[in-house]
C-alpha cells in the first residue's frame, strides 16, 4: 500500500475546515488526524503540537487573506461618469463571491467569529478593514472627479468608513447564513461543498448598500 501524502498545507487545511465546523476551540489534532486518514502520530513529524499548528494557520489565513483585493488598479480604465454605480456594485457582488469559495470562506469564518478574541484573528481583520477603506476611498474619489462633484477630503473618508464598516457587518452576516447552509448539508465533507448556489438575494442586498453610499457623493 502506497504512503498516503501529507504535507504542512494539506494539514492547516485540515484545521481550518476543522474550525469551520466546529468552531476554533473544538479543533483537535485527533480530529486532523482522522480527517486525513492517517495516525495522530503523523502529524508530528510536521508540528511540535496544537499551539504551533493554530500559529500556523494563522499564517496561511493572514497570508491568503492580504492577497484579496476589493478591486484593482485596471478598473478605472473601465469607468465613465454613466456606468459607475453599475461598476461599483458589480465589483461588490464579485468580492461577496469570492468569499464563498474554500479557503476563503472558512478563513472569514476563523477571523470573524475570532477576532474578538484572538488578536492574531484581529489583526488580519483590522488589516483587511484598512484595505478596503484604502481601495473603496481611492475609488469614491476618483467618481467623485468625474462626476464634477465637490466632496471634500473629509466628507469622502467618511464615506469609505461606512461603507467598510456596513459592508463587513452585512458580509459577517451573509457568511454566518452560508455555513449554516453548508452544515446542515449532508454532503457537508464532500468536494462539491463550495458549489453551492449562491443566495442571490442576500447578495443584492449588500451590492445595493454600496450601491446607496456611492450615492451620497455629492
Amino acid at each position: 500500500m502506497s504512503r498516503k501524502l501529507i504535507t504542512r498545507a494539506k494539514i492547516i487545511e485540515a484545521a481550518l475546515f476543522s474550525a469551520f465546523k466546529n468552531g476554533m476551540g473544538a479543533v483537535s489534532l485527533s480530529d486532523i488526524a482522522q480527517s486525513l486518514q492517517i495516525k495522530k502520530a503523523s502529524l508530528y513529524n510536521y508540528f511540535s503540537g496544537k499551539e504551533e499548528l493554530l500559529c500556523a494557520v494563522y499564517e496561511y489565513a493572514d497570508d491568503f487573506y492580504s492577497r484579496v483585493n476589493f478591486l484593482d488598479e485596471e478598473i478605472f480604465a473601465k469607468i465613465n461618469s454613466t456606468n459607475a454605480q453599475k461598476k461599483f456594485k458589480f465589483i461588490t457582488e464579485e468580492f461577496v463571491r469570492a468569499h464563498e469559495r474554500e479557503p476563503l470562506l472558512q478563513i472569514c469564518i476563523l477571523v470573524f467569529s475570532e477576532k474578538y478574541f484572538n488578536k492574531n484573528c484581529l489583526e488580519i481583520f483590522q488589516k483587511q478593514k484598512s484595505k478596503l477603506k484604502n481601495q473603496s476611498l481611492a475609488f469614491f474619489k476618483f467618481v467623485s472627479a468625474i462626476w464634477q462633484k465637490k466632496n471634500s477630503a473629509a466628507e469622502l473618508n467618511s464615506l469609505a468608513e461606512n461603507f467598510v464598516e456596513g459592508f463587513f457587518a452585512r458580509l459577517d452576516f451573509y457568511l454566518a447564513q452560508k455555513k449554516e447552509v453548508i452544515r446542515n448539508n449532508p454532503e457537508c465533507d464532500a468536494g462539491s461543498l463550495f458549489a453551492l448556489p449562491s443566495d442571490e438575494e442576500g447578495i443584492e442586498k449588500i451590492s445595493s448598500f454600496a450601491a446607496e453610499i456611492l450615492r451620497k457623493i455629492s
